[in-house]
């Protein structure tokens, strides 16, 4: 009954419930009172690891579909270029190895030279080599008002091989050459007359083997030709009749290292003279010892000239053969030279002096105990060259040619060889200049001082007193280039001949133009003055004369 009770109170007291939280909550909010009835003590937890991995689904990846080309494409049809080296933007161009040139003109001046160096391997070299040149047309007499034809030619042929072992290389060859030509008759009606044939043919020939070290190795470097030279006349002349002169010459050389600034070396030649003429045989040996030093600026060749001949006036000779040096401010060099020695006169040698020469005796080798010079080169602007020099010269058996020289019975004018002793001082300057390809020029002067004994003045007559020479060249256009060249001669006066010999007076124009690559054509105008003089060799130079050709580079 209690119960029943109670549950009807309740029931009629819910509604106001909530009325009264309300006012007691908000009323706890400023009068709230916690009472402690025990002591709090906290406790930690232990913690414990949830031991459960998690499951991981598997993404679907669906399978791609690949097409493959099937088609067949050769290699072929793509370009497959190796890769090469790497190489410099500016390359060097080959330098052609062969070399035609011919040239033709009045009188029948005629020029032709060919040349080619074939390499048939690494190791072996072929050079080649063949020239004429001459010319047949009239030249003024010494003597008569009229013209003399007068005819020279000369053919050259030679012929070189090399071959490189591996620390020696060695070389063999020869060289031909056939000189035809006339004498100048003595007189208009000489010609006419018996006696001496108008006419001569020389011919030279000489062959060769030699050897030379090739390996920087090696303490010595070494190196030694031999050979035999020969000369023949097919006709006789005046003083010397038919016949050949021979020569077995050799040549060779050894030098060695001190260290990196001192040297020391031999060089050697030899000559054995044989001849079938009526002249004396002999042999001519010379040795050069030497030692050089170079450090830096300046440098010093001391050596000597020890010759000695077996024959024919022979003997022991011996020459200084020194040069000392010094570079400063960079391209400029002093130098100080002292030298000498003997020279072999033999008939190849004569022939270059003049090849109408007449000796009446057997020429005699030419000794120079010293020649001194003092000179200075120098660059101070970059294109411009200068070089001033002088010296003092004395000489035994110097060479003088004498023209038509003829005794009454000759009937052909031959240039006169004679021999005597000399002195000579001389001096003289150079200059040139270059502007890259467009101009260059050169221009040069000697004065000489000749001395010999007293009565003998006419063997100087046609050496010369002093001397001057200009050559320069223009490029005008592309290709298109011009050039001149200009020699003077004086000659010393003789007073035992009351006067002196024409001076030498010759100016030569030149033009050449590139056609195209390595293809030129030229024209010259040589002695356009139109100057008749005496040359050294004895015999007058021809008149003006004009030639023009071709020359190609291969």
């Amino acid at each position: 009954m209690n119960t029943i009770r109670n549950m009807i109170l309740g029931a009629a007291l819910l509604p106001m419930l909530p009325a009264a939280a309300q006012q007691q909550a908000k009323d706890s909010t400023l009068n709230r009172t916690v009472v402690v009835e025990n002591q709090y003590n906290p406790e930690v937890m232990d913690a414990f690891k949830v031991n459960v991995l998690p499951q991981i689904e598997e993404p679907a990846v669906a399978k791609q579909h690949i097409d493959y080309a099937e088609s067949q494409r050769p290699l072929t049809t793509w370009a497959v270029a190796p890769m090469g080296p790497i190489t410099r933007s500016l390359t060097q161009p080959v330098a052609p190895r062969g070399y035609i040139r011919g040239a033709y003109g009045n009188r029948n001046n005629t020029d032709f030279k060919a040349s080619y160096l074939w390499n048939i391997s690494s190791r072996d070299q072929l050079g080649v080599m063949a020239s004429l040149y001459g010319l047949c047309g009239d030249i003024p007499m010494l003597t008569e008002e009229d013209d003399w034809k007068s005819r020279f030619f000369r053919t050259d042929f030679s012929l070189d091989y090399r071959h490189d072992f591996k620390r020696v290389a060695l070389w063999l060859g020869g060289n031909f050459a056939s000189q035809v030509f006339n004498y100048m008759p003595a007189s208009t009606s000489s010609a006419q007359l018996p006696g001496y044939l108008d006419k001569q043919h020389y011919t030279l020939a000489e062959g060769y083997v030699g050897v030379r070290s090739t390996d920087t190795s090696f303490p010595v470097r070494f190196g030694i030709q031999t050979g035999l030279r020969s000369f023949s006349r097919k006709y006789a002349q005046m003083g010397l009749w038919e016949g050949s002169e021979n020569i077995f010459h050799t040549k060779g050389y050894m030098e060695g290292d001190i260290s990196d600034e001192q040297q020391v070396g031999l060089n050697l030649t030899m000559d054995n003279v044989i001849h079938d003429v009526d002249q004396q045989d002999y042999t001519l040996l010379r040795l050069n010892p030497y030692y050089t030093y170079r450090n830096g600026s300046f440098e010093a060749h001391l050596g000597a000239h020890i010759d000695w001949q077996t024959a024919y006036h022979g003997g022991i000779k011996a020459a200084p053969d020194i040069e000392l040096a010094y570079t400063f401010a960079t391209s400029n060099r002093l130098y100080l030279k002292a030298g000498g020695g003997t020279q072999l006169n033999d008939f190849r040698q004569l022939n270059d002096v003049s090849p109408y020469w007449f000796q009446t005796e057997q020429m005699r080798t030419t000794y120079t105990p010293m020649d001194l010079s003092l000179g200075l080169k120098a660059s101070p602007v970059p294109g411009l060259g200068l070089h001033l020099y002088g010296g003092y010269r004395i000489v035994k058996n110097e060479i003088f040619v004498l023209p038509g020289m003829a005794d009454e019975n000759a009937f052909y004018v031959y240039a006169g060889l004679a021999q005597d002793k000399a002195k000579l001082g001389y001096g003289g300057a150079s200059v040139s200049y270059a502007y890259r390809d467009w101009f260059d020029f050169s221009v040069d002067g000697a004065f000489y001082g000749w001395s010999v004994d007293e009565g003998k003045e006419a063997l100087l007559m046609l050496k010369p007193a002093f001397e001057i020479g200009l050559s320069a060249r223009f490029k005008i256009l592309e290709g298109l280039h011009a050039g001149l060249s200009y020699r003077y001669e004086g000659r010393k006066n003789i007073d035992s001949l009351d006067g002196k010999a024409d001076p030498v007076n010759e100016l030569n124009l030149r033009a050449d133009y590139e056609l195209m690559e390595r293809f030129n054509v030229f024209v010259s105008v040589n002695n356009l003055l139109n100057k008749t003089y005496l040359q050294s060799n004895g015999y007058p130079m021809q008149k003006l004369y004009v030639m023009g050709g071709v020359s190609y580079r291969f």
